[in-house]
């Protein structure tokens, strides 16, 4: 190992951990600063390297978010993994300098809690910590980027300290134009398809590609359950695949979308690449390599097709209809002639006219396409494709089935699933549609997609279903997830309570056919295993919701949380409602320890119903109350399973 980090020079690696493109994106802003600094730059996901790669680097940043219950995005757990091996001494990573960005939701329990922990087993492992870390929180004002921004400043000015220019040499001004590190190129007629494949400029996939843990799912379903005059249109979805594939309440099924021919057929002809965009196209590499792991950790940004077009590129790889990031806009603004454009396109990149960046691009949600309509003097070459526009990214939707309906008679696999179909009106009074929603909803039963499981979100492992009581909070869509925890608990004895709302009992109110059931006591049993609460909000002049209903029914919230030892799960929108029914449970744990301890004031209060002495604390005041959630939430008996 180096003694310090100052001995390789100038010399950094930015890694990130990412889900939805966020962690990437920025960093490779933090690469761009360090490259006007003057280091030689690799930027790569976490899932590309392990702890021994970040010594050959002067410097080493990790942009990481936290994703469901404080976990790490799926390509940065193996990284994690790496680092908790006993083998690992206090001076693994002595004389490594690095950096920590943390993005995360306040809406969620464990805040940055990835961040956290990557932050301080860095520490514990010898590695430096340049700068304290930045927790970016979504919910923030001006979002992510509001915190980022703020931080990269700090982190330039420390940079500069710590790895000062030599004399005479100064930073790359802002407004000069960095060199791509990849760019596409035409396939000469005289190359085959396979020295295309094995060849010059073909790399490992990456985001946005096939992977190895994808398979064939065939749509056999495609249904509308919303009514056709409720505003939103959700869908009833169901694939099949021929293998038999073990899957979990909590567990997602992954979807990558294509975009509408007609988008992509405007988007040649508005930059005028209609000669090209059905010729042979392979992506190659045109960056030095600042150590010799450069080319190991550093994989192509996208896709690995041999018969790769520029049109199949922008409706597979690219996502043309995204919301722009300012660094969108930082690189369309190096091709226009026009200097109010080109002036224009800078500001929503600057630090200090962030406001105007949200209310141009974010707040109004604004389309790349739409984007390049209004900026028609921006002329962009072809070959700087996936240097500009993002990589689509699959989605992903929680599968709403489980227990017996998982698996068909013939050993393959069923998947349901509930879907929002996203359109709305913008405060510019615009149509805007999801790209994967607006893909999936028109598709043809039969259809064939290659999709992949994601587990992260998992509830619980199989053998802690059994015997364990759940109380559930579900709003809209977010019923999907505990509509497979309630399926899979079906043959099962134990308690299970669902308050869900939606807007209203005839127009949204998904799978309720399927409760009066399960709402009934099996046979031999004198008790019912599943309670449904629900809360209409529209169906009466005054609006009710669920956190309405957790504090009406107080006495279930004790029972189930307090007598049974249950584990609460909150599905839905992030934002608002998790808070609001946090506050609820809170609420309604103080309102009955306090009717308790009045109806027997001489007596202590039996909080737990068990033998772990921690359950057994009073609840006096809502500082309580929270405390004991608290204690839920590490205990792993609250959990939250929202989306934006």
């Amino acid at each position: 190992m180096q003694t310090n980090g100052h001995d390789q020079g100038r010399s950094a690696l930015i890694v990130y951990g990412t889900e939805t493109g966020t962690s990437q994106d920025f960093a490779e802003e933090i690469g761009r600063c360090l490259e006007r600094l003057h280091f030689d730059t690799d930027v790569a996901g976490l899932d590309a390297v392990s702890y021994n790669d970040l010594a050959p680097y002067a410097l080493t940043v990790l942009v990481i978010a936290t994703t469901g219950q404080g976990d790490f995005p799926e390509n940065a757990r193996r990284f994690w993994t790496s680092l908790l091996r006993k083998k690992l001494s206090p001076a693994t990573l002595s004389g490594v300098d690095y950096a920590l960005v943390g993005l995360g939701d306040s809406s969620y329990p464990k805040f940055n809690w990835a961040a956290r922990k990557l932050d301080k087993r860095l520490s514990q492992l010898g590695a430096i910590s340049l700068l304290d870390s930045c927790e970016a929180d979504e919910q923030g004002d001006e979002g992510t980027d509001g915190a980022v921004l703020a931080w990269l400043e700090e982190f330039r000015k420390t940079v500069l300290n710590e790895f000062p220019l030599p004399e005479g040499r100064e930073p790359i001004a802002y407004g000069v134009f960095l060199p791509s590190k990849w760019r596409l190129e035409l396939v000469s007629a005289t190359e085959t398809v396979t020295e295309v494949a094995n060849g010059n400029g073909s790399h490992t996939p990456a985001a946005g590609s096939s992977s190895s843990d994808t398979f064939e799912a065939t749509l056999t379903t495609n249904q509308r359950v919303t009514a056709s005059d409720h505003f939103q249109d959700v869908r009833f979805m169901s694939f099949k695949t021929p293998h038999t594939i073990n899957y979990m309440p909590g567990d997602a099924l992954a979807i990558s979308p294509q975009n509408m021919s007609i988008d992509v057929t405007f988007l040649i002809e508005r930059m005028g690449w209609q000669d090209v965009a059905d010729s042979p196209i392979r992506l190659v590499s045109i960056r030095k390599s600042p150590t010799p792991n450069s080319a190991r950790l550093v994989t192509s940004p996208i896709f690995s097709k041999a018969d790769l077009t520029l049109r199949t590129l922008l409706t597979e790889y690219i996502d043309i209809n995204a919301i722009p990031r300012r660094s969108f806009f930082a690189a369309i603004a190096n091709y226009t002639a026009d200097e109010m454009h080109k002036e224009r396109l800078l500001e929503f990149t600057d630090p200090q006219y962030l406001d105007e960046y949200y209310d141009y691009a974010t707040r109004p949600r604004r389309s790349i396409l739409e984007i390049l309509q209004e900026f028609d003097s921006v002329h962009l070459p072809w070959q700087e494709v996936t240097n500009i526009f993002p990589p689509m990214r699959p989605r992903q939707f929680s599968i709403a089935s489980g227990g017996e309906s998982k698996h068909a008679d013939d050993g393959s696999t069923i998947f349901e699933l509930l879907i929002a179909i996203v359109k709305y009106r913008t405060v510019i009074k615009r149509i805007r549609e999801g790209v994967c929603t607006r893909y999936l909803a028109q598709l043809p039963v039969d259809t064939k997609l290659q999709v992949s499981l994601k587990t992260e979100g998992r509830f619980s492992k199989p053998s802690e279903l059994a015997g364990q009581a759940h109380l559930l909070v579900g709003a809209g869509t977010g019923i999907a997830p505990l509509r497979a925890l309630i399926q899979e608990k079906a043959a099962q004895a134990s308690k299970t309570a669902l308050v869900f709302g939606c807007r209203s009992e005839k127009a949204d109110y998904f799978f309720h056919d399927e409760w009066p059931a399960l709402s009934s006591p099996a046979e031999g049993s004198n008790e019912a295993s599943l309670e449904v609460i629900t809360a209409f909000s529209r169906d009466q002049k005054a609006k009710v919701y669920i956190q309405d209903r957790i504090r009406e029914r107080s006495d279930l919230v004790w029972e189930y949380l307090r007598e049974r030892d249950a584990t609460i799960i909150v599905c839905g929108s992030s934002g608002q409602m998790p808070k609001a029914v946090r506050q609820a449970l809170a609420d309604a744990l103080l309102e009955q320890a306090q009717k308790r301890k009045a109806e027997s004031p001489t007596k202590s209060i039996d909080t737990a119903g068990s033998d772990d002495e921690e359950s057994d604390e009073p609840i006096e005041d809502h500082e309580d109350a929270e405390k004991y959630l608290a204690r839920l939430e590490k205990e792993g008996r609250y959990k939250q399973e929202t989306w934006s």
